[in-house]
């Protein structure tokens, strides 16, 4: 039986942790999971429009990455 789809539903609804030990231990959906994270964060982020211009500031740019991201890559900079 595939429980993909569960262990994707538990990611998407997950909180950091649980989110990032999905990621560790399921090397198989890796990619899924790096493609809800993007999707998520693409969600998040504002659309431009013409009238009104955004800027980001280096430190309000960090804030919009999510956790997750940010624990994958210094999961990754420890493993290498």
């Amino acid at each position: 039986m595939d429980n993909s789809d569960i262990i994707l539903a538990e990611f998407k609804n997950g909180d950091d942790q649980h989110r990032t030990d999905l990621y560790l231990y399921h090397r198989n959906l890796r990619s899924d999971f790096e493609q809800i994270d993007n999707e998520e964060v693409n969600s998040l982020e504002p659309e431009h429009t013409f009238a009104r211009q955004d800027v980001l500031t280096p430190s309000r740019a960090k804030d919009q990455r999510s956790t997750f991201v940010k624990m994958k890559r210094w999961c990754f900079s420890i493993l290498s």
